[in-house]
Formats: structure tokens, C-alpha cells, sequence
């Protein structure tokens, strides 16, 4: 991959996050190892953008600059280089995939991957891509990307996805579910207690609903 192509990917993908998680707070809610209703909230800024191409930024360019550059068609090679080992490569080739992560992950759990140059907490995404994260304020924030099957760097089994729920940072109630899985149906009974108060009423399907079904 040459930096041409990456500016290419890097530039679409800038808007791709600019319309769907920049500013927003997605929380994952799933099934864990002991098949308990569990989640995990993560929230996504612009300035965490730089974090999911895996560049090294020219000195004086932060990563607020590197994202607006991005947005505006104006990133150059003369900004950025790519890391020694080869990572940078790897993270843009799932990068549109990591964009969509908000419809797509299906799978989290905690990191026990082998990279050593790598630290973060907790994976989620796909057999094909994952999101790192790290804790933050009592909120999860997005440090990495990899190019990896979830299955082979968390325990065993990963908790499983069953639905997303997302919201513009600082709003009190997630106002948007943008996946459920197809064999649930998302009630109060399904959600952790805890969640519940945090989910737009009209989102949750009509406990009378499950029972009939």
C-alpha cells in the first residue's frame, strides 16, 4: 500500500465516521461467558480518529488537525508515514469495515492478544475486524484496530452481541437501536437493569409481545 491509497481510504473513512459515530455514544449489549445480559458503553470523538489508521502524525500536526485535513480532502503525504511494523497497512485495510462498527460488531470480550507493542482492554467487532478499547471516566474509548479474527484474541466463548443502542455525548437516553439480533426480542427483561433507564421507551418491544411470541 502506498500513500496515495492511503490518503484515499483514510479521506472516505474520515467522512464515514464524521456521519455516524463522531460525537456519538454507542453502548454494546450482550451475552457473557456465563450467559448473563451484560454491556459496555464507548464513546467516539474526533480526535480519536487518528487512533483507528495506526499513522504517525509529521511534528506539529495533532490529531484534531489530521481529522479535519481528512474531512476536507487536504491530508498529504508529507503529514503522516506509516508505522515500522507494518500495522499501519493492516488497520487501513478494515478501516471501512471498523467505520460500521456501530451496525456490525457482533462480538466483544476482553483483549489477550499477543502483540506486545499493543495495549489495550477490551475487543470488539467481527472474524475479520475489531475495535480496541480502553477505560476512560468510566466510559470506554477506542485506542486501536485490528486486523483480526475476535474469536482468536478474546477468552473463551466471546460474549455475543445481541444489540446496539446509540445517542449523541451528553444526552441522557439512547435514542437510536441500530442492531438487534434476529432471534431476540429487545424488553426490559432482556436488557441489564441497569441499562433500562438509559434506552428511549419506545425502542423497547412491548413485554406482551414476548410473551405471545
Amino acid at each position: 500500500m502506498n500513500k496515495s491509497e492511503a490518503i484515499r481510504i483514510i479521506s472516505n473513512c474520515a467522512d464515514t465516521y464524521k456521519k455516524f459515530l463522531d460525537g456519538k455514544q454507542v453502548v454494546f449489549v450482550y451475552r457473557d461467558e456465563n450467559n448473563l445480559s451484560s454491556f459496555t458503553e464507548v464513546k467516539f470523538r474526533s480526535y480519536h480518529f487518528l487512533h483507528f489508521t495506526g499513522v504517525t502524525l509529521r511534528k506539529g500536526l495533532t490529531a484534531n488537525d489530521f481529522y479535519r485535513y481528512a474531512l476536507n480532502k487536504r491530508l498529504s503525504e508529507r503529514d503522516f508515514s506509516f508505522k515500522n511494523n507494518h500495522t499501519t497497512e493492516l488497520k487501513l485495510k478494515v478501516l471501512s469495515t471498523i467505520m460500521h462498527i456501530d451496525t456490525r460488531a457482533r462480538m466483544i470480550g476482553s483483549y489477550i492478544g499477543s502483540h506486545l507493542e499493543l495495549y489495550t482492554e477490551k475487543v470488539t467487532g467481527t472474524t475479520t475486524a475489531c475495535l480496541g478499547l480502553i477505560e476512560k471516566g468510566g466510559c470506554y474509548i477506542p485506542n486501536s484496530v485490528l486486523s483480526e479474527d475476535i474469536r482468536s484474541i478474546v477468552p473463551k466463548p466471546p460474549g455475543k452481541i445481541f444489540a446496539i443502542f446509540k445517542k449523541p455525548i451528553g444526552s441522557t437516553l439512547y435514542t437510536q437501536l441500530t442492531y438487534k439480533s434476529q432471534n431476540i426480542n429487545i424488553t426490559n427483561k432482556c436488557l441489564p437493569k441497569t441499562l433500562v433507564a438509559l434506552i428511549e421507551p419506545s425502542l423497547l418491544e412491548d413485554a406482551d409481545k414476548e410473551t405471545d411470541q
